[in-house]
């Protein structure tokens, strides 16, 4: 089969830019393709590893002796329906180009999602949100390939069980089963931007956009994201590192009696975000090395791969003591929001 090459380094195929060899990657199109792939992965006896943009995962530094399989059918479709577009994008486009396709139609909906990477297909996985917006907020449903059962199925919002950067593909026992083939979003016609978030407030308010279009907003999102984050095509990294943890009212209290510039984002109900980035910094780790690795000077939130040497063990080391000096510190627990694939 022409879309199956061997031998593929996951370096090549992740932001992080680690990870050992791939025995198999098969980069399918369309349904039959996906097919013809898992079944030469049954034929072979071999794994299935099911693979996006690699922008949120740490790849193990052993190889894999297995079949990866990307999707990579990019096409988007557009259907009206009073007032309101129902739009399906496949898989394999690139995320950030799938918003400004729906901003460039005056969808509102995910414009401050822009700059996200990854595909399509990994959206729903991750749950991915930013400035306010989830994907959650707009999703209708997916249709994804049973890899077990051998045959395509439909999630609506409920079956995907969404929550702050989660969701059932991310649960032990369904990983790895279900290949995402598409998703379909219902975004607003012409509809005005919500402004959510204070970073977001203050931005345009700088900028003198009192009454911003949504393309003004993705803008300011892109610009922001490129003030804070650090690009992977320069430096390997997989974005933000850790969740921001989420604690009760009464810790937030607590710690503001120590650090009263603590910065927090009320929730709901006695629920309260706090910044993952803010305590890395104060526990003292933005812009330190640890061997071959790092937090970015740019953002601690940010662990990276500065010159393409790290391991996956020396990345996950980093983030291990990272979490132990802020939990010493605050008494707060960071999870990590990058998925630890081992392939144990």
């Amino acid at each position: 089969m022409t879309f199956i090459k061997e031998n593929v380094p996951f370096k090549n195929l992740t932001t992080f830019k680690i990870g050992g060899n791939a025995r198999y990657l098969a980069e399918v199109r369309n349904k039959e393709e996906l097919r013809a792939a898992v079944s030469f992965a049954k034929e072979k006896g071999l794994p299935i590893f099911i693979l996006g943009g690699g922008s949120d995962i740490l790849i193990s530094d052993s190889d894999f002796n297995g079949v990866v399989i990307r999707y990579v059918g990019d096409g988007v479709s557009f259907e009206e329906k009073d007032g309101e577009v129902l739009v399906v994008g496949e898989a394999g486009i690139d995320w950030d180009k799938f918003v400004k396709l729906s901003v460039e139609k005056n969808l509102q909906g995910i414009e401050c999602l822009s700059g996200i990477p990854g595909t399509v297909g990994a959206s729903p996985i991750q749950n991915i949100g930013a400035y306010g917006q989830e994907l959650k907020d707009t999703f209708v449903s997916l249709t994804a390939y049973d890899i077990r059962e051998g045959k395509f199925v439909n999630f609506n919002k409920e079956d995907c069980q969404f929550s702050y950067r989660e969701s059932i593909f991310k649960k032990p026992e369904v990983r790895g089963r279900y290949l995402i083939t598409d998703i379909t979003l219902k975004l607003r016609k012409d509809s005005k931007p919500v402004v959510r978030y204070e970073s977001l407030k203050t931005f345009l308010k700088e900028k003198n956009i009192n009454n911003p279009s949504l393309s003004d907003l993705r803008e300011a999102v892109l610009e922001l994201r490129g003030q804070k984050l650090v690009d992977p095509s320069v430096i390997g990294n997989a974005g933000s590192f850790f969740k921001n943890p989420i604690v009760g009212k009464d810790t937030v209290l607590k710690l503001q009696k120590s650090y009263p510039h603590i910065p927090f984002f009320e929730i709901n109900g006695d629920k309260v975000k706090v910044y993952a980035g803010w305590l890395i910094e104060h526990a003292g780790w933005k812009g330190k090395r640890y061997k071959n690795t790092g937090v970015s000077d740019k953002n601690a939130l940010v662990i990276t791969n500065p010159e393409g040497k790290a391991t996956a063990k020396e990345v996950m080391e980093l983030a291990v003591k990272i979490s132990r000096d802020v939990y010493k510190k605050f008494g707060v627990r960071l999870e990590p929001e990058v998925q630890y694939i081992t392939f144990n």
